[in-house]
């Protein structure tokens, strides 16, 4: 689990759009009907690749924080998209 963020562009410490990428191995359990239950999953590497503030849409300006509120890291900033890039 990641720690807490805050923009400091803004102020903002509750609300961030975080873009993920997670490897997991998992069991998966599919009944007679054909439904799926996963059970038994591992998170076997999982890293945060974008924090970007929902309030002022930066993400240049968002850092992991402690527990105290002090600012320990700058986390990655989410790529704005480019006109005309696929």
């Amino acid at each position: 689990m990641a720690g807490r963020y805050r923009c400091s562009a803004c102020g903002n410490l509750t609300r961030f759009d975080v873009v993920t990428s997670r490897r997991t191995l998992a069991y998966h359990h599919f009944t007679v009907g054909g439904e799926l239950r996963i059970e038994d999953e591992t998170v076997l590497d999982q890293r945060v690749e974008a924090v970007t503030c929902r309030w002022c849409g930066t993400g240049a300006s968002v850092e992991v924080i402690d527990e105290a509120g002090e600012g320990s890291a700058a986390v990655p900033a989410a790529t704005p998209e480019l006109p005309g890039a696929t």
